[in-house]
C-alpha cells in the first residue's frame, strides 16, 4: 500500500478505483452505447492488514444507456456488493469464524456481529455439504460422549490423526446405530475405543461385525481411582470423628484441615495414608490393579486380572464393587488393548475438552454452529504437519554424498573422478562419484600422498 491514511480509530482507508469500462448494458445488453452519468464513492471492509481494520474507498463510475436510457453503477469484481466487502474479507470471516467467537472476528474485522454468524452460517452449510458427501469410516475410530446445550451429544473420532469424522445430536443408540450402519467404508474399520456403555457396544457389534472393541483404559482405571478416594475419604471421616488429642503429633498437621490442604500437605498425607495399615489395603489392591497394563499380551493381563480379582480382600470388595462389575462385563473388550494396537480413547477426550470450551466461549452456539467448528476447526499439528512436508520436500532436493552417504544441497556437492586422471582414470561416467567438499579433499589428498600405500576411501 502506497496511499492510504490511518483514521482516529487506528484503521486503513485506501482510495481506490476500477478503471476498466463496461462493454454492454446490464438491464437491455446493447453493446458500445454507454456513457458515464457521475460518480460515486463506496466504501467495501476489507480483510485485516497488519492487524488493523480495513477499509477501501473506492471510487465507482455510474453509467447511462442512451438506447433504453437506464443507469447502473460499474461492475466491481472481487467485491460482494450484498454486503459492501470485499469477496477476500467474506472468505477470512468465514475461515476466523471457524475459530473464534463470532465477537472476536467482528471486532477484527469492523463488521457488525450478525453479519459473521450469516457468513458463517452460509460457509458452515456449504462444508457441511461436501463433508455428508465425502466422510469415510477411519481405520481406527473412538466412540464418546460430551455435554451440549443440555443434551447429551456423541462424537466419533479418527484415533489416528485426532480429529472428529462426526458429532451426533444424539447419543442414544439408535441414532449412533444409523450412522455406523450408513457411513461408507464401515467395512474397513479395524478397531473401535469406547468407554463402558452397552448401547454404543451393541451398535458396533451389529454394524461394524468384523471391528475388534476396545474399552478405554482409563475409564478402567479411574474406576479403581475412584475407589481408593472412597477409602481415603472413609477413613478421613473416621479420623475425624475420634479425639484429635489422641493423635500423634506428627499426624495432627495434616489432619486439622483436611479437605483445604496446600500440595505439599496433600502429598505428605497422601503418603502418611499409602503407609497407614488401615489405608495400606486399598492403595495396594489400586496399584495392583494398575500394573495390570504392564503386560505385554492379553494371556498374562488375563491372568494378573484374575489373581487380582480372587486376592482382593473381603472387607475392601465393597469399595472396588465396581471395579469388579465392570472388569466382569467388559473382561473381553478390555483385553482386546493387549492383543489389538493398545489404542485407547485419548485423543477423542481431548476433542471433547476442546469442544467444550469453545462452547462455553460462544455462548448461545446453535448445535449446528458448534458442530461446524468441531469438524472444520483448525486441526490440531497442522504447523508440525507443514514443517514435516516442508522438511520432506528439502531432503527430496538434497543429493547424498557417495562417500559419507550425508546428504547435501546440490550447489555443495561436487563432482570427483574415483580414479584421478593424472593416476590413470578416465573421464567416463563409472569413474565419476557425487562427493561433498570433505570427502572431496580427504580423496585427494589419498591419492596424492608422496608413498602411495593406502586404498582410496572410494575403493
Amino acid at each position: 500500500m502506497t496511499d492510504y491514511e490511518i483514521d482516529s480509530d487506528g484503521a486503513y482507508r485506501i482510495p481506490a478505483s476500477y478503471d476498466v469500462a463496461p462493454e454492454h448494458c446490464v438491464k437491455c445488453g446493447t453493446v458500445g452505447n454507454l456513457y458515464k452519468h457521475g460518480t460515486k464513492t463506496t466504501v467495501y471492509v476489507d480483510a485485516p492488514v497488519h492487524g488493523r481494520q480495513t477499509f477501501i474507498e473506492v471510487k465507482r463510475a455510474r453509467y447511462r444507456c442512451r438506447d433504453c436510457g437506464g443507469t447502473f453503477m460499474q461492475d466491481l469484481p472481487d467485491m460482494d456488493d450484498s454486503r459492501r466487502m470485499t469477496v477476500r474479507c467474506r472468505e477470512y470471516i468465514a475461515a476466523q469464524a471457524l475459530l473464534k467467537p463470532n465477537t472476536h472476528v467482528a471486532d477484527d474485522v469492523g463488521v457488525d456481529e450478525k453479519i459473521v454468524r450469516q457468513i458463517g452460517k452460509e460457509n458452515a452449510a456449504v462444508l457441511l455439504e461436501d463433508h455428508a458427501i465425502n466422510i469415510r469410516a477411519p481405520r481406527i475410530l473412538g466412540l464418546d460422549e460430551l455435554m451440549l446445550g443440555g443434551e447429551m451429544r456423541c462424537i466419533i473420532v479418527d484415533i489416528e490423526d485426532s480429529w472428529p469424522i462426526e458429532l451426533l445430536p444424539s447419543r442414544d443408540q439408535g441414532a449412533v446405530h444409523r450412522f455406523l450402519c450408513t457411513i461408507p467404508g464401515r467395512e474397513e474399520v479395524k478397531v473401535v475405543a469406547m468407554d463402558m456403555w452397552k448401547p454404543y457396544r451393541a451398535a458396533v457389534h451389529h454394524a461394524m461385525p468384523q471391528a475388534i472393541v476396545i474399552v478405554d483404559k482409563w475409564h478402567v482405571q479411574r474406576l479403581a481411582n475412584d475407589a481408593m478416594e472412597t477409602a481415603r475419604r472413609r477413613f478421613q471421616g473416621l479420623l475425624e470423628a475420634r479425639d484429635r488429642r489422641e493423635l500423634k503429633k506428627g499426624r495432627k498437621m495434616f489432619l486439622t484441615r483436611p479437605f483445604n490442604l496446600s500440595p505439599m500437605e496433600q502429598m505428605n498425607l497422601d503418603g502418611w495414608l499409602k503407609n497407614t495399615p488401615e489405608l495400606r489395603g486399598a492403595y495396594e489392591a489400586k496399584e495392583g490393579f494398575m500394573d495390570i497394563w504392564s503386560c505385554r499380551k492379553s494371556e498374562t493381563a488375563k491372568a494378573a486380572l484374575d489373581d487380582w480379582r480372587t486376592s482382593l480382600p473381603a472387607h475392601l470388595r465393597p469399595v472396588f464393587g465396581p471395579v469388579l462389575t465392570a472388569t466382569k462385563n467388559w473382561e473381553t473388550e478390555i483385553l482386546n488393548y493387549f492383543d489389538h494396537g493398545r489404542y485407547t480413547n485419548a485423543a477423542t477426550e481431548a476433542r471433547n475438552r476442546v469442544i467444550k470450551m469453545t462452547n462455553r466461549l460462544g455462548a448461545g452456539y446453535s448445535f449446528p454452529a458448534i458442530r461446524a467448528r468441531t469438524l472444520f476447526g483448525k486441526r490440531p499439528g497442522r504447523v508440525k504437519k507443514e514443517k514435516a512436508a516442508a522438511e520432506v520436500a528439502r531432503k527430496a532436493a538434497m543429493v547424498q554424498c557417495d562417500i559419507c552417504k550425508a546428504l547435501f544441497g546440490p550447489a555443495i556437492i561436487e563432482i570427483n573422478h574415483i580414479r584421478p586422471i593424472r593416476h590413470g582414470g578416465t573421464t567416463e561416467v563409472s569413474n565419476r562419484q557425487m562427493v561433498c567438499p570433505n570427502c572431496h579433499r580427504l580423496h585427494t589428498e589419498d591419492w596424492l600422498k608422496p608413498v602411495h600405500d593406502s586404498t582410496p576411501l572410494s575403493e
